[in-house]
């Protein structure tokens, strides 16, 4: 694999080589600034068919430059040349400042004012340093679990850390806090081995955001530089001394991408920025509205498409992939794929760049990929990935609007309900395998306890509540009944078929009436950090709890899908689904829109590539108000069962407790329940499971 990108600075002591693309200008002048930014040089690049180079003598890593692009100024062909508008490097390695100007008139494409003075700069780099492995010997020995026992944790960095009063004030709300001592220690005790990060590029605030005082695009869903770091986290170096010190520790990590659109939104009007691309070959990195090469393609939202199909966005979206895998990264989370997928009339290709490129990183690199499998504006093709390229996964919106539909006692949920716990609702089908991520709760969304706490509010973003997950849950609970529906939620999420992912934040309450703040940054996001209150307690050491079963119990772990076939050794189904007499379901009771509670049976005979395990037995109610007695069936393996878990309980410990096949056990209103028999051979004893239940989570 080649050590250095197709394009930007490559800096030697001796000199520097700056290499940029485009098919359609006519000319392009590299512009190295004083530190001051009061002193610009220019210097004409060279052309060799679509790529401009120089090379400059005796620069030093830090050095700050920029680009002008000359040529055609014509919309009706797409081209926006303007050298009076200074373009960041697309392929810069660091960014000077975090953008704070979107507003300003002289970021408009249709005018003459020149914008040396508010735009950030490039940043020459000396990427020796960022990859030297003798520093970090880590980066590449990457933790050597399965994708299906992975337990991710969506974060985001300031937010998570910045109110933390554990980490020093230095690192707080950056990306060194990351790796800080108590932040390890932290994950660990939560149970969680793989960190997804929001993203990192350098991000510009939309027209709607600065509008409002004090606002910013905290998210960073607005990228114009996709190879390097905000500044307001720090640089390539932190993030790799993050990534060294995580994987140190067996904890995987993957990068929130968004290459489905830019932060320079519109073509022209009232929208239009230009930053880099635009200037640069507007044609070249933008698809068009169809045959009207003047305006963009907006599937996304933000007023414009990332065209990742034509030769330079194709060649940027495979540099990325290396990129990304040089730093470390064990996988990378693609935001709305279902847009990075489509063709310049908003078709879906089966065999696109970027579809290339996602089996490019999962087979030759070996990165996990996940996707977001649907377009901001239209089109889900949930399956689609995974089909296409097996070993991707796909976030689940069903399962974001079941899990909590369920335990607020909709109705018509049975079904529903079968197919998140078994994980069939997005199968890899060459790997007969479920393709599922648990996003019950994510960023984009209501929190655990949120989403039985508050009605939607999104007024503080400024958008007239247009945006915002438009689900609306319930909302008259005490403290206790939520963090019931709370704790079991979690239990669904975590147990059920998939990849499961617990949202920064979750795991101690985090909640607020905005199911959506991306523009905001101040303490309604930031995590507190406070002791905990009795609930919150409880909730914490639940999610360590239910993380140490499930990585310690393959039963859960392995993505393997149920076949409903009998077991040759017992005569017992993989999975069977019970009514409360301790019957098998029938196939017409799962369409009734009656059926709030639902429970099965785990056969933990060996199955496949499985290996032995013990048996389960889980129970779930989506109602409100009635207890259902339960009939306890007999375990596959013989025996009694041990309880482990009911939501319904108020104390946190969990003791032993033998129940025998044929007695009745009361399922209350919206609780989870788990038990379990151990295997006769082989298999730790329950005991200890209750011991390490009891352990998980004992402290904050």
């Amino acid at each position: 694999m080649k050590n250095s990108l197709s394009f930007g600075a490559i800096y030697t002591p001796q000199k520097t080589t700056f290499t940029v693309a485009s098919e359609h200008a006519s000319a392009i002048e590299l512009c190295l600034f004083s530190a001051d930014e009061k002193r610009e040089t220019r210097i004409s690049l060279i052309r060799q068919g679509n790529t401009w180079q120089t090379e400059v003598p005796n620069l030093r890593p830090g050095q700050k430059y920029a680009y002008r692009a000359h040529g055609e100024y014509n919309p009706d062909k797409g081209l926006f040349f303007n050298p009076h508008k200074l373009a960041i490097d697309p392929y810069a390695l660091e960014i000077s400042k975090s953008f704070s100007h979107w507003q300003s008139e002289a970021l408009s494409v249709e005018n003459d004012i020149d914008t040396a003075s508010i735009m950030p700069k490039s940043v020459l780099v000396n990427s020796n340093k960022i990859f030297d492995t003798s520093r970090y010997p880590y980066l590449n020995h990457r933790p050597d679990f399965s994708i299906g026992q992975n337990s991710i944790y969506e974060t985001h960095v300031k937010n998570f850390s910045f109110l933390n009063s554990h980490i020093p004030a230095s690192k707080r709300g950056k990306l060194s806090a990351l790796s800080d001592d108590w932040t390890i220690d932290y994950f660990k005790k939560l149970g969680i081995n793989n960190i997804e990060l929001m993203p990192l590029t350098p991000t510009c605030p939309g027209r709607q955001i600065q509008e409002i005082e004090g606002h910013f695009d905290n998210w960073g869903y607005n990228p114009y530089c996709y190879f390097a770091i905000d500044p307001r986290y720090g640089n390539l170096q932190d993030l790799v001394q993050v990534i060294n010190k995580l994987h140190q520790n067996n904890i995987k990590v993957t990068i929130d991408a968004v290459l489905n659109h830019t932060g320079e939104h519109a073509a022209r009007g009232y929208w239009n920025r230009a930053l880099s691309f635009k200037l640069l070959d507007s044609p070249s990195y933008y698809r068009p509205q169809g045959n009207n090469l003047s305006d963009y393609m907006n599937t996304t939202g933000c007023h414009n498409n990332f065209n990742l199909d034509s030769a330079l966005g194709h060649q940027l979206l495979h540099d990325y992939v290396i990129h990304m895998h040089r730093l470390g990264f064990d996988g990378i989370r693609w935001d709305l794929a279902g847009d990075n997928a489509l063709d310049n009339y908003g078709h879906f290709q089966d065999n696109g760049a970027f579809i290339q490129e996602l089996r490019f990183a999962t087979n030759d690199l070996q990165m996990e990929m996940y996707v977001e499998p649907w377009s901001a504006m239209g089109g889900n093709y949930t399956g689609r990935f995974c089909n296409l390229v097996p070993g991707v996964k796909e976030w689940s919106d069903k399962r974001r609007n079941f899990t909590a539909d369920f335990f607020s006692a909709r109705e018509n949920t049975a079904g529903e309900f079968g197919n998140q716990i078994s994980g069939s609702s997005i199968i890899d089908r060459d790997k007969n395998e479920s393709a599922v991520v648990g996003t019950a709760f994510t960023h984009d969304g209501f929190s655990l306890v949120g989403a039985f706490k508050y009605p939607k509010d999104t007024s503080p973003n400024g958008e007239n509540g247009r945006d915002g997950s438009p689900d609306i849950y319930t909302k008259s609970y005490s403290d206790d009944e939520l963090y019931r529906r709370a704790l079991s939620a979690a239990a669904l999420n975590i147990l059920s078929k998939g990849i499961p992912l617990i949202r920064n934040g979750d795991e101690i309450g985090y909640s607020s009436p905005n199911n959506n703040p991306y523009c905001i940054d101040d303490s309604s996001v930031w995590l507190n950090w406070k002791s905990l209150n009795d609930n919150e307690k409880r909730l914490f050491k639940h999610i360590c709890r239910l993380n140490a079963l499930r990585r310690d119990h393959p039963i859960f772990s392995d993505l393997s899908l149920y076949t409903g076939a009998t077991n040759p050794q017992n005569g017992i189904k993989d999975i069977t689904w019970l009514r409360p007499d301790a019957s098998e379901m029938t196939a017409a009771e799962w369409a009734q829109p009656y059926h709030k509670t639902g429970a099965y049976m785990l056969n933990g005979t060996s199955s496949g590539t499985r290996p032995h395990d013990d048996d389960f037995l889980i129970m779930a109610s989506g109602d409100n108000y009635y207890t259902i007695n339960y009939k306890l069936p007999t375990p596959p393996s013989g025996g009694n069962w041990q309880l482990i878990l009911d939501t319904s309980q108020t104390t946190d410990e969990t003791t032993v407790k033998e129940l025998k096949p044929g007695s009745e056990y009361a399922l209350k209103p919206y609780s989870f329940v788990i038990m379990t028999h151990k295997r006769p051979k082989g298999h730790t004893h329950t005991n200890t499971l209750i011991q390490t239940l009891n352990l998980a989570g004992k402290s904050r």
